[in-house]
């Protein structure tokens, strides 16, 4: 390629959207059609099918686990038909498509933004295997927090109509009541946090890729030079003044939330004594 890809991973809720729209404003292009969370639909689609292809989900990503080189092999020949094919416009857009028509004719800094690439790292590195992959992450107890909210605010605000009226008759689709029925509670929120941090570093032990980590409170608190280092890291010319506008994105009061919160403070005492909080240096934050 050209361009390799760089692929953004971390745990939903951990800053892997904030990093992405900073580093789009620095030139890197993540995708002509996104979700509210920047996420461009084609790879978060992608990374949907493959997660379903072993009866696994982004909430439930246990099962993929479980795939050998044999059906990673097919998984592989699966999305290398996929994305060589026309759906590739949906990633690039109708003008970049026209002009490259692959992803592999992109002259420019590319890539993309999905938590679930967390979970299906093995499959994505087979396809790219010069991307450059970068892990965003965060505390475990804002990330189930911040999961359960979003839970709850489905709820309170889901109506039920005409839509849902069709989907009971016909006992097809999701009601979409609640986006996991998991989440909404703390202790899997943080299981959750730690199949996926699990998934990452086992990839990275495995393949012996080198996996740029950030710590998303650092990034919050010194937002300049963490995108200085990235940027680095990825050989991409710096521009001081871009880089600061890109950086306005950030706000600093979002690091270490959970403190303010006492019921969510004496959560985290119950945990801090876990591997994976201390291997990550949460283990003494109170």
């Amino acid at each position: 390629m050209k361009c390799p890809p760089v692929i953004i991973v971390g745990m939903h809720r951990s800053g892997t959207s904030l990093l992405s729209r900073v580093l789009q404003k620095c030139g890197i292009f993540m995708g002509a059609s996104r979700d509210p969370n920047n996420e461009p639909f084609f790879f978060l689609e992608l990374n949907d099918w493959l997660l379903a292809q072993a009866n696994a989900t982004w909430d439930n990503p246990y099962n993929f686990r479980f795939i050998d080189d044999t059906f990673k092999e097919i998984l592989v020949k699966a999305i290398k038909v996929n994305i060589s094919s026309f759906k590739i416009l949906k990633f690039l857009g109708v003008r970049r498509f026209l002009k490259y028509r692959k992803l592999d004719n992109l002259p420019f800094l590319w890539g993309w933004k999905d938590p679930r690439n967390s979970i299906t790292l093995n499959v994505w590195s087979e396809i790219f295997p010069q991307a450059k992959i970068i892990h965003i992450y965060r505390n475990p107890v804002d990330v189930a927090e911040s999961l359960r909210r979003r839970v709850l605010k489905n709820k309170n605000n889901f109506r039920w109509n005409y839509k849902q009226t069709i989907k009971a008759i016909f006992a097809i689709g999701k009601l979409n009541f609640v986006d996991s029925v998991r989440l909404q509670f703390l202790e899997e929120g943080v299981k959750l946090w730690e199949e996926y941090l699990k998934s990452i570093y086992d990839f990275e032990k495995r393949s012996g890729k080198g996996i740029l980590h950030l710590k998303y409170e650092e990034f919050l608190e010194n937002p300049i030079p963490t995108i200085e280092s990235v940027l680095n890291w990825l050989n991409v010319s710096i521009d001081g003044d871009r880089i600061k506008k890109a950086t306005s994105l950030v706000n600093a009061s979002r690091s270490y939330a959970f403190l303010s919160n006492e019921r969510l403070v004496e959560f985290y005492r119950n945990l801090k004594g876990k591997p994976l909080v201390r291997k990550l240096g949460y283990h003494n934050l109170c």
